[in-house]
């Protein structure tokens, strides 16, 4: 919001987006279906942080 380091926000969310779908995989391969509504929830946030932070750049 301040447009300090924007492109440092906009990395961090990618980061967390890729982080969250790898865990999200790991928990289907594993078979752990009820562990991976925090995964879900997660990747949502990351997601609609992503795509407004873009829109500034």
């Amino acid at each position: 919001m301040t447009g300090i380091a924007v492109w440092l926000a906009v990395a961090a969310a990618v980061g967390l987006v890729l982080v969250q779908i790898g865990g999200l995989a790991l928990h289907l391969s594993r078979g752990e279906f009820r562990d991976i509504w925090l995964n879900i929830v997660l990747l949502a946030l990351a997601a609609v942080t992503v795509w407004p932070a873009i829109a500034w750049l």
